[in-house]
């Protein structure tokens, strides 16, 4: 094993870039080089031999340099962070020893994992683990267990600590008690006449203070009196579709969506829950059809009613936001004079592009083009919507 100086305070993070070397001058640069590269040839980094401390002559003629030279340089290479002392005043190289204890803190690791892998071995071979399950996974089903990994800024007690205060947090927002602020009269008079319908009892309302636990797991089932004393005994009815109807819509579906003859009875249900619902039948008819094209296009093919629920239903709000929409208006009639006069726009339009490639100038083609708009018959030479409506407009007509 590497001998290591006597250290205390050994800090990492102080040792400087090896490459800042460059900026020292030249002759310390070149003891500095002589003192690392001989202690990194004979596997060491500090200036030791067994128990005895190399004094300043001994490392000299051991990196062999001059000890004058060493002497004169040496100051400088500590200052610059290149060589320290140690506690006992032993020379020694910073950066080989910062690559030692990465060194050792590598083997470290290693021999855990290895240490880890023989554990988890064992127990696989004993029965404890199952034995499909890997090491990584079963390592993250303990880290998943205990709520993850440590965050990047803290240690594993501080990880441990935190676990426990949300752990806590979380329990303790689960039960928060809530203050209900209805007022507790002493007896609340029932004033519905109709005593078989309705019924309302003194303690249905919850006292001023009463707490409400919100703890889903302890109590997932909250008996409401206030609820239960409301209720009114009103039966929901539905619709009553008579048999005829709807074996008419079920047959309907089943020709739409190309369904076998023989399984109306497995679209009987939804089909009834449409008619119910209040949807017409052409609206459902057309609804399938559409989405049974749909479906053939993309290779598909419908294996039951339920799959036509919603589009069915969406098909429906669509009609009946169309029904609500107000006619449009009945676009105006066009005149002839008006079609001649968007007729003759598009003709000139067209000459005049004409024109402006064969003579390539705007002030040329503008001045040609009055003759032509009068050989035309035109009656304006402005080649606008406006000029043209307002030029071929009866005198009689209003603009």
């Amino acid at each position: 094993m590497t001998c290591l100086p006597t250290v205390a305070d050994f800090d990492a993070g102080a040792v400087p870039a090896w490459t800042l070397i460059r900026t020292m001058p030249a002759e310390a640069r070149g003891v500095a080089h002589s003192l690392f590269d001989t202690l990194k040839a004979n596997r060491m980094v500090v200036m030791r031999s067994g128990t005895h401390m190399l004094s300043d002559d001994e490392i000299a003629a051991f990196i062999c340099e001059n000890p004058a030279t060493l002497a004169r340089t040496l100051p400088l290479i500590e200052q610059w962070g290149f060589a320290a002392r140690d506690d006992e005043g032993a020379l020694y190289s910073p950066h080989l020893l910062q690559r030692e204890i990465r060194r050792q803190e590598r083997a470290r690791k290693r021999a855990e994992r290895e240490e880890n892998l023989r554990r988890f071995e064992a127990a696989q071979a004993a029965g404890i683990i199952p034995a499909d399950d890997t090491l990584r996974g079963h390592h993250a089903k303990i880290n998943g267990g205990k709520g993850g990994r440590p965050r990047k800024t803290e240690n594993a007690e501080q990880a441990r600590i935190r676990r426990a205060q949300e752990a806590e947090a979380a329990t303790r927002q689960r039960n928060i008690p809530l203050m209900v602020s209805l007022p507790a009269p002493a007896e609340i008079q029932n004033r519905n006449l109709n005593q078989n319908r309705f019924s309302v009892s003194g303690g249905s309302v919850s006292v001023l203070g009463s707490e409400v636990s919100l703890d889903i797991d302890k109590d997932k089932k909250i008996n409401s009196s206030i609820s239960e004393s409301a209720e009114t005994g009103f039966a929901q009815t539905e619709a009553i579709i008579d048999d005829a109807t709807l074996d008419r819509a079920v047959r309907a579906v089943m020709e739409a969506a190309g369904f076998p003859k023989d399984s109306t009875r497995r679209h009987t249900g939804i089909v009834r829950k449409w008619l119910q619902a209040g949807i017409p039948e052409p609206v459902i008819i057309q609804a399938v059809a559409d989405h049974t094209a749909a479906m053939h296009q993309n290779r598909e093919i419908p294996q039951h009613a339920g799959c036509f629920d919603k589009p069915v239903r969406a098909a429906w709000a669509q009609h009946q936001i169309s029904a609500d929409l107000p006619e449009p208006a009945p676009s105006p009639v066009m005149q002839d004079w008006e079609k001649q006069a968007r007729a003759d726009l598009v003709e000139d339009h067209r000459a005049w592009s004409a024109l402006m490639q064969e003579l390539g100038d705007y002030g040329r083609a503008k001045q040609q083009w009055a003759d032509m708009a009068a050989k035309r018959g035109r009656p304006t030479t402005e080649l606008t919507l406006e000029a043209y409506l307002a030029a071929y407009r009866p005198q009689d007509v209003a603009a």
